[in-house]
């Protein structure tokens, strides 16, 4: 469920930025005529920061295009990752959303994924770590000991909300894309496990608000 600090979209972001203020130009344009139903795949995870996947179902609650308003719900999942300061990460969860558009192309989007992380070979300390470096001067064989005892697996049912600024064009009849912007953060876990901030695995760090890009292609029927 969680996203990597690390190396998530680091710069997609900015780019996604640049991309929406080349069209602010376009605010007064009319909000696309999109059918009732329609299924969007984000297209950008599985490639960048890749092994990402999420599809959703968008449905309209009414018939005035100035306003639209949809819902969402969706399935998403990530495939095992490796990840310097905690271990191989993957998720599978449960996406729930709303998306509203404002007399225009552009709209804003809140969604919740709910569902399970899991943890394997969660890594240890660093060398330099206090607590390393105090086993070492103890016991040799006992730090070797702790260093197994604690590569151990995690299972947590996570909440992780997002928030996105967006603009939409429709490709044809059953095709559009949308491109958004915003950040995302895990609010809940049910086990957490250590996160280090480097690394090095020095000092441990806590969840915190991650930057996020989107790129959307969906599918209308």
């Amino acid at each position: 469920m969680k996203l990597n600090k690390l190396k998530f979209l680091s710069y997609t972001p900015g780019v996604l930025l640049l991309g929406l203020l080349v069209i602010s130009t376009q605010l007064t344009a009319k909000p696309p005529v999109l059918s009732k139903h329609g299924i969007r795949s984000n297209v950008l995870w599985p490639i960048y920061p890749g092994g990402k996947f999420r599809f959703s179902y968008r449905g309209s609650f009414h018939g005035n295009e100035d306003l639209r308003t949809e819902i969402l719900f969706g399935v998403s999942h990530g495939v095992p990752e490796p990840r310097p300061t905690e271990g191989v990460f993957t998720e599978t969860s449960g996406v729930l959303g709303i998306r509203q558009f404002i007399y225009s192309p552009w709209h804003f989007e809140v969604n919740a994924a709910y569902g399970r992380g899991s943890l394997s070979k969660a890594v240890s300390p660093g060398l330099l770590n206090p607590r390393t470096l105090g086993l070492a001067q103890t016991d040799v064989q006992y730090l070797v000991w702790d260093e197994a005892l604690r590569r151990r697996n995690y299972s947590s049912v996570d909440l992780e909300v997002m928030g996105l600024v967006g603009y939409e064009w429709k490709l044809g009849e059953h095709l559009s894309l949308d491109l958004q912007a915003g950040a995302a953060k895990v609010v809940s876990k049910s086990n957490p496990w250590p996160l280090y901030l480097d690394a090095d695995r020095i000092r441990l760090t806590k969840e915190g608000i991650i930057p996020v890009g989107v790129v959307n292609l969906t599918y209308w029927f």
